[in-house]
């Protein structure tokens, strides 16, 4: 089979075409695609350019071209043609598609694989800086990667379906205005979706992993969007939103995670990072195998600041709910503001709410039901600056409620399993649409909107910045009094503080 030779110089924006059902290499043009991955990775791209491979195709190896785009011009890997995507099949490499030391890439609509005779150190989409600086725009878009047997590898090149990773000690690099959108990954070892850096040293974290020179190195990334993913069938963490500054991780749907022996593991949640916003993803069949001490659907993670998990829904994750863990291996390792408001947890298992310590921590507004039958302990708290507040928990299980330290107010506590609940919070039934009756999809929850007559109607109490809507989309009051866990029912009116409490107006 041959290869094609480098291409020569060639005008910014040209498109080529690879085909590698085609029997002998071509020059690129659509009339004559190349016919291998080698064809594409011998060749410099410039701003503008585009790779477009054969629908219904596989080709087997590494895709690495090269080059970089700009600011007005990226460079695009897409699809052409009909059927269905096209198969990257890495076949074992380390990487199937990777980049290193580029920028302004947008890789679409393809399929990619990258299985081994056995598990080793490898991933499917792998992005790499080393000394660069910063690499900007970065997309990946409608990807289907799975089947990567990977290893236990989680750190800097770790093993994954897409890993970022920044790497080197002489230059401070960092990824800026990065979008992952749309991508289902499943059957990978060990992470779906993951990153890592050299530049992570600094106090929060208790320093961990780091050395003298590298002390107070942090550089963050910036501009990171991880949204309507799909990540399941996986090893490890689902998703994990590391050293970003101010990240939004939305529409994401995460289930049967940390599936395999790969110690503490979660499905989505954030390590390192500050100003991160989780909202509208959900996680379900989070298990905690016996060397995981998580399996949460949630996490705000040691070495984090300004953590906001908003809008979520979690069911049936064996290691619970959301946990705040200022749990660092070394002195100094903190958690600090982190919020959880407006989420639903159905069935969630072990404690729903884990705590290992915060600084500035807030748990409100959420709703919470454990069926009969359940044995998760509804929360473990240990002593650390926390409010809890405005949440509706309803508990028909056998597990308890085992609290130092904390803050409780304004709290519905009810079920058939009462007993040790912290004291002058109501017990009354608060009277949910159908409680249980959650399935898959955040659509589905419409069973815990209260009904007419409830106690949780206007019995919360007032907190500043509480995002202005449930999860429904209702507008909570910022002056009048709230309705008590994740739907607002009543309609009160800030500019007076009265209103209706009768039934839902919109």
């Amino acid at each position: 089979m041959s290869v094609a030779a480098a291409a020569p110089a060639h005008a910014a924006g040209s498109a080529y075409y690879l085909d590698c059902s085609q029997t002998s290499s071509g020059d690129g043009s659509q009339s004559s695609p190349w016919n291998s991955l080698a064809a594409v990775n011998a060749v410099t791209f410039n701003p503008g350019d585009q790779i477009l491979i054969a629908r219904g195709t596989t080709c087997k190896g590494t895709l690495a071209p090269q080059g970089s785009g700009a600011s007005d011009a990226p460079i695009v890997i897409d699809a052409y043609g009909t059927g269905t995507k096209p198969v990257i099949a890495g076949g074992g490499a380390a990487d199937a598609v990777t980049l290193t030391n580029q920028q302004y890439w947008e890789i679409r609509n393809l399929e990619i694989t990258n299985h081994g005779a056995t598990a080793a150190n490898r991933r499917g989409v792998h992005i790499v800086l080393n000394d660069y600086g910063t690499g900007n725009h970065y997309r990946l878009t409608d990807l289907t990667v799975h089947d990567v047997n990977g290893d236990a590898a989680k750190d800097l090149q770790g093993s994954a379906g897409i890993q970022f990773d920044v790497l080197g000690n002489s230059v401070k690099t960092k990824f800026n205005d990065v979008v992952l959108d749309g991508n289902d990954i499943y059957s990978v070892d060990r992470s779906g979706i993951n990153m890592s850096t050299s530049w992570m040293c600094r106090a929060s974290t208790g320093y961990e992993g780091c050395t003298a020179d590298k002390a107070n190195s942090y550089y963050p990334w910036t501009g990171w969007v991880v949204q309507n993913n799909t990540v399941h069938d996986i090893g490890g963490d689902g998703i994990v939103m590391q050293y970003t500054q101010n990240g939004l991780a939305q529409n994401n749907v995460a289930y049967d995670t940390s599936a395999r022996p790969y110690e503490s593991n979660a499905a989505i949640w954030v390590w390192n990072a500050d100003n991160v916003t989780f909202q509208y993803n959900e996680a379900y069949n989070t298990h905690k195998l016996p060397d995981n001490g998580d399996g949460q659907a949630w996490d705000a993670d040691y070495g984090t600041d300004g953590t906001l998990y908003q809008y979520n829904y979690s069911h049936d994750n064996a290691g619970g709910m959301a946990m705040f863990c200022g749990c660092g291996p070394l002195s100094g390792a903190v958690t600090t503001n982190a919020t959880f408001r407006y989420n639903i947890s159905q069935n969630d298992g072990a404690q729903v709410l884990r705590n290992y310590g915060v600084n500035n921590g807030w748990f409100y507004n959420n709703t919470v039901y454990e069926p009969a039958g359940s044995t998760a302990d509804i929360l473990q708290l240990g002593d650390s600056q926390i409010t809890i507040a405005n949440n509706i928990i309803v508990n028909n299980g056998s597990g308890g409620y085992d609290y130092n330290g904390t803050t409780f107010t304004n709290n519905i506590m009810a079920g058939s399993n009462t007993a040790n609940i912290p004291p002058g919070q109501i017990t009354a039934d608060p009277q949910l649409a159908n409680p249980g009756s959650g399935g898959t999809g955040l659509g589905t929850v419409s069973g815990y909107q209260l009904t007419a007559g409830s106690p949780a109607i206007g019995a919360g109490i007032v907190i500043p910045n509480n995002g202005g809507h449930d999860y429904w989309g209702n507008t909570v009051p910022s002056v009048c009094p709230p309705d008590i866990g994740a739907d607002q029912y009543s309609t009160p009116n800030d500019a007076s503080c009265s209103g209706t409490n009768g039934s839902r107006t919109g």
